[in-house]
């Protein structure tokens, strides 16, 4: 959270290294004020997620991207409920002490979710596949990561850690219920059926995956080949700086 005026004086009275958290750009916007039929699951700020912890930075549960990238992001959601489908989003900007978090993670001793999110991968590999990046999209404003809802969706399961892990490439029906159609393998699931165009999963899985390809590219969405849930925004280049803004609550 910010830094009191009163503990900032204190560290400069002793000459110690504390900085204010720098406040959040005008043109980040909360995309529940943009469009709050937009589900939201945000894992990065629970323990439900590869590290196993909330990561640093996410104080609230909640999705912000760019002006340009959340309106886009709304006409996608748009032209999928007119077809009966929709979004939910797992995560979008992220502060870069996440992304350090994230480091942090991958290089020290303990796994305490590799059953569910990387039953096959040693964490230490992560930077090589490209599951973790030193320098993030996600950190621009630009880039989210998200689902879609629809028909035949089954009902999302509420986490608590006595959750017994089950492997994210498991049938739709026995892994970790998202509250999602079948994509093929669950949120932040580093294996190669995760692969956007893997030719490991069912054909239903693989329709699904290209319909909200499809919907995403038209509005300008460009996705990541190694994970089919990540798409970055290519409407408003040139490349925008990396951001550490808190993700606090949402305010109307």
């Amino acid at each position: 959270m910010p830094r009191s005026p009163c503990l900032l004086l204190l560290c400069l009275s002793l000459a110690l290294p504390c900085m204010a958290d720098e406040p959040k750009p005008g043109h980040m916007l909360y995309v529940r004020s943009v469009d709050p039929g937009i589900a939201q699951d945000i894992r990065y700020a629970s323990a439900h997620n590869f590290t196993g912890h909330p990561l640093d930075g996410y104080q609230a549960a909640e999705c912000l991207l760019s002006q340009d990238a959340a309106k886009a992001l709304a006409r996608v959601q748009s032209a999928l409920k007119a077809e009966g489908y929709g979004l939910k989003v797992f995560d979008c900007y992220r502060p870069t002490r996440a992304v350090a978090d994230m480091g942090r993670f991958a290089s020290e001793p303990g796994d305490p979710l590799k059953t569910e999110f990387y039953p096959r991968v040693d964490k230490q590999d992560f930077w090589r596949l490209g599951y973790v990046a030193r320098v993030s999209n996600h950190s621009r404003g630009n880039t989210v990561d998200l689902t879609m809802t629809g028909p035949d969706t089954l009902p999302a399961d509420t986490w608590t850690p006595s959750v017994k892990p089950v492997d994210c490439t498991a049938p739709y029906g026995e892994r970790w219920h998202d509250g999602a159609l079948d994509l093929g393998t669950g949120f932040d699931c580093f294996d190669e059926r995760a692969h956007t165009d893997s030719a490991l999963i069912n054909a239903t899985a693989r329709a699904n995956r290209q319909r909200l390809t499809r919907a995403m590219a038209k509005e300008g969405f460009v996705g990541y080949s190694a994970e089919w849930w990540h798409f970055t925004y290519s409407g408003n280049p040139p490349k925008p700086d990396v951001m550490d803004f808190p993700i606090t609550p949402f305010t109307p």
